[in-house]
């Protein structure tokens, strides 16, 4: 079969597959687009960026199929579907997919006037289109029975509910506080990765002024909402248009700031509308490495102004900055950009004091696995955006991921939306551009007008989000230990926040607790007795890859643990045990034996417990749990009476109910008569029924701490770019899986492609570097052929994520792209091939070879003569582009021996010249100097 590209499906509402059809392009800076690199096409074609026209590569067919506002039209990436909307596109975190006879495809690249979007794949069906709409990674998955189940009854409060906490971590403090905003400017930031965009250095600054020495400071980044209104849109996307007002997002967690400030902590709020303007058309991650780096570059700008060395900037910020102590705090999108700032930063020469961070409704489309700092990420129930809850991914991946020693934490608040949280996203508080993002005002569970909803009024949910955010800064920057019951999973929320409903589930310190089974694995330690059946289990079912554990819950449900992640989509997740009864007469046990040393419980004081029921339960798992010492005295607690994670969270019709791994968290004082120096066993005690569930972390947890949060300087990996000919038969490539430097410790990260046309195999593997490697190749089986095909390339997308032990994610998105070497033909009429990509070498080898030398014959020329420009290393049959400074390219072909040579007849201009050298398959680059004299 010829290369081909089937696009993506999705499941649970998040996307499986990314495509990706242009050829690695000759310019460097050329446009990333949907996890792809789209600057130039295989035969040369300009892609347009720059209007509303988006990135398609057009042949200049005729549609195979329309419809109103869609078009399907043969391209070099096998057909595009296009789907012009008649208003702009709204800008929100989920990212937009289109839908094509209710298959999703794929994530859309958008135009920069939001109103055009389209998606290319070869998936011959889509030239029978009859419908194409809109869709969204993220969303909430709708039953898909004709019965769906409805869970609204409000839940019961546990007998035994821990007391309130009666400070209040939004009351003011006891200092005064000024502003010192800043404003550079629109374009006053070069974007990271958006091909020299510029964007804006703007940030509202809260200052303590009377607080002693210098302060710690919280870095707020909001995240993807409208940008600009009114008036006339700008064709570029950036700045706003004539007559416009920009929506100042970074505005909208005033409150927060005041509380802190008051407090004595610093609060910048900064803007990121460029970023939120552009990411569709120029990112691959969504943006998240641009949003970090300016956060970065806003801490790099105030380390300038504490030193006095940045006069744009206020002179009352002069001396009262301590960046060694710095948290973060990012909604929406801004949640996955604070996580990668906390990366980046720990990757600088001179890194800030990054501590803490606070995911507030985040994406997490890549997997990420942030170690070394207190987190605490924040889900709002009634998500109608990141509808999925998909930043409770930061939680589940990161806490055994490095065996840190901080406090992570995920809280659940029943009744949020999404845009609440930023009084500029609420029409209550800021008449443009806000919006309440759940759909429905009716819905039993979340519409806002419905008879016995959960819903928060918009001001009792900023409230929350005020709280949750200056309580978990006031304690991780301030020190303020009467915040820590807030985040420690012992349930204590403030009396301040009323009937709010907050679940929190925490994972503490590693050198403080003890875990006794974590359930990621089989473990002869763990056994069951009774009508019940237990196998550890992972992720959703209907990824690509056969999985090699069963899965935990199916695609018909909304589970944040399992939702799969747009860039790496079929990387296990979460493992667990799926424990399931065999007979609804009777019950059964799961079973935790302690040895000698472990079962020493009396320096503990709670035991902690995640579990839910599974996705296929019809009523909540009333468990209890029971210590057996040495000498067989025994004592139970009914997790019911202390916690309702064994509950079922509320549903309704059009949204299923989510299965959450939720925490319970039980004090040892209460198992009663039993010997805490000799416990031999923990058993869960299951009673007769017919709902399963999912158990995962049982540890015995002290008294809570936030541990010792810094910044370790880990190697970063990343994958890189593979560009091979499809080839004649079934065969393998090489994916290079390359570290910053040699591992120090063992480090594992997970590698995934995902295809669906049967000329590259799905592929994920967990690679693992032992100490002293750099560099590993995963081999990815493709199937060739001797047919030719309509496309001259096709790319897959490829991801590293899932970080653990000695490594952190670097660039974690890349293609691995097949030219068609058999030819190439569109409606009968042959076209021509990509350039010749060559023999390709070892993937490592190619990966880490260091830049190379262009030499000049004669080195200095006369004017008016001759000069060869020859550089080595390339691939044998390799397509070489050559530019002399900086001008149009001129392709080469190396040698047999990897030696290409550009022969310049007659040199014209006296004076130095640069050169450039780039293989169009390898990638790899040489450069040099000649000088033509008179």
């Amino acid at each position: 079969m010829a290369a081909a590209l089937v696009a993506a499906s999705a499941l649970a509402g998040s996307l499986v597959a990314l495509p990706a059809v242009a050829a690695p392009s000759d310019d460097p800076t050329a446009v990333a687009v949907g996890g792809a690199s789209s600057g130039t096409s295989a035969t040369g074609g300009a892609t347009d960026t720059s209007g509303s026209s988006g990135t398609t590569i057009s042949t200049g067919a005729a549609p195979v199929a329309s419809g109103p506002g869609w078009t399907v039209t043969p391209t070099d990436g096998g057909y595009t579907v296009t789907l012009t909307l008649d208003e702009p596109l709204p800008v929100r975190a989920a990212a937009p997919t289109l839908v094509v006879d209710g298959t999703d495809i794929g994530v859309a690249t958008t135009s920069l006037d939001q109103r055009t979007l389209t998606v290319t794949t070869t998936d011959p069906s889509v030239a029978d289109a009859t419908s194409v709409v809109l869709g969204s990674t993220g969303g909430v998955q709708r039953p898909s029975g004709s019965t769906p189940q409805v869970q609204t009854k409000p839940q019961a409060v546990p007998r035994e509910t821990p007391a309130p906490l009666d400070a209040d971590p939004a009351a003011a403090g006891p200092y005064s506080v000024v502003r010192a905003d800043y404003d550079l400017g629109d374009q006053a930031e070069t974007i990271r990765g958006f091909a020299g965009r510029k964007g804006e250095m703007r940030a509202a600054v809260w200052l303590p002024t009377n607080a002693p020495g210098k302060r710690p400071v919280a870095v707020f980044l909001h995240g993807r909402h409208e940008v600009c209104s009114g008036g006339t849109p700008s064709r570029a996307g950036w700045p706003c248009g004539k007559g416009q007002t920009v929506i100042p997002s970074y505005l909208g967690y005033t409150a927060a700031a005041q509380a802190l400030a008051s407090n004595g902590v610093v609060v910048v709020s900064i803007s990121a509308n460029a970023i939120n303007a552009l990411d569709g058309t120029y990112a691959a991650d969504g943006g998240a490495e641009a949003r970090g780096q300016l956060v970065l570059d806003h801490l790099a700008l105030l380390q300038r102004a504490d030193a006095g060395q940045e006069p744009k900037l206020s002179s009352k910020l002069v001396g009262k900055l301590d960046l060694r102590h710095v948290g973060l705090m990012g909604h929406s999108r801004g949640g996955d950009g604070v996580v990668r700032a906390a990366l980046l930063n720990s990757q600088r020469k001179q890194p800030f004091g990054i501590v803490s961070v606070l995911p507030l409704a985040p994406t997490d489309f890549g997997r990420t696995t942030l170690p070394d700092v207190d987190t605490a990420v924040v889900l709002p129930y009634c998500d109608g955006d990141v509808s999925d809850l998909q930043g409770q991914h930061f939680f589940d991946d990161s806490r055994t991921a490095y065996g840190d020693d901080v406090l992570r934490s995920s809280v659940l608040v029943m009744g949020a939306n999404h845009n609440f949280f930023n009084s500029v996203w609420t029409p209550a508080t800021y008449p443009k551009e806000s919006s309440d993002d759940w759909w429905d005002d009716s819905d039993p569970v979340c519409g806002a007008k419905a008879k016995g909803t959960t819903r928060l009024s918009s001001s009792a949910q900023y409230a929350v989000g005020t709280s949750l955010v200056s309580g978990f800064f006031r304690l991780t920057l301030g020190g303020e230990q009467q915040f820590l019951p807030y985040f420690d999973g012992s349930g204590r929320v403030p009396a301040a926040l009323g009937k709010a409903d907050l679940r929190v589930t925490a994972s503490l310190p590693g050198s403080t607790r003890r875990d006794l089974a974590l359930f990621t694995a089989p473990d002869p330690a763990v056994t069951t007795t009774g009508a019940l059946r237990a196998a550890t289990c992972a992720s959703s079912d209907g990824i690509a890859v056969t999985a090699t554990l069963p899965t935990c819950v199916t695609g018909e449900t909304t589970a944040p643990d399992y939702v799969p992640a747009w860039l790496a989509p079929s990387v296990p997740a979460t493992p667990a045990l799926h424990v399931t009864p065999t007979g609804s007469a009777t019950g059964g046990e799961v079973r935790v034996a302690l040895s000698p040393s472990s079962g020493d419980l009396s320096s503990f004081s709670a035991l902690s417990l995640r579990l839910t029921p599974d996705d296929r339960a019809t009523s909540g798992v009333d468990v209890s749990v029971r210590l057996t010492d040495a000498a067989g005295a025994t004592a139970s607690v009914r997790l019911s009476d202390v916690s309702l994670a064994g509950a079922l969270l509320p549903g309704s019709r059009d949204a299923v109910r989510k299965t959450l791994l939720q925490e319970a968290h039980v004090p040892l004082a209460s198992f009663t008569g039993v010997d805490l120096t000799s416990v031999r066993q923990v058993a869960v005690v299951v009673p007769k029924g017919k709902s399963g569930l999912l158990l995962s972390d049982l540890s015995a947890v002290p008294a809570s701490s936030l541990g010792t949060p810094k910044v370790v300087d880990r190697p970063s990996v990343r994958v890189v770019d593979r560009f091979v000919d499809e080839g004649n038969a079934t065969g393998t490539t090489g994916v290079a899986i390359v570290l910053s430097r040699p591992a120090e410790q063992t480090a594992t990260v997970a590698f995934d492609l995902d295809a669906y046309d049967g000329a590259v195999r799905s592929t994920v593997q967990s690679v693992v570097f032992q100490p002293g490697e750099t560099c590993h190749s995963v081999a990815v089986r493709k199937v060739g052929n001797r047919r030719a095909s309509e496309s001259p390339t096709t790319a897959y997308p490829i991801s590293v994520s899932l970080t653990q032990g000695g490594a952190v994610l670097g660039d974690g998105t890349g293609t691995l792209t097949l030219r068609e070497d058999d030819g190439v033909t569109v409606d009968g009429r042959t076209r021509a091939s990509a350039p010749p990509v060559g023999k390709a070498g070892e993937a490592c080898a190619e990966a880490q070879a260091a830049r190379g030398t262009v030499t000049a014959n004669p080195t200095q020329p006369k004017r008016g003569k001759g000069v060869a420009l020859t550089t080595t290393g390339f691939r044998a049959g390799e397509s070489v582009t050559m530019r002399i400074d900086g001008g149009a390219p001129q392709r080469v072909t190396a040698n047999a021996a990897g030696t290409a040579t550009l022969k310049i007849g007659v040199t014209r201009t006296v004076g130095k010249h640069t050169v450039s050298a780039q293989g169009y398959g390898s990638g790899r680059t040489a450069s040099g100097t000649f000088t033509v004299r008179r």
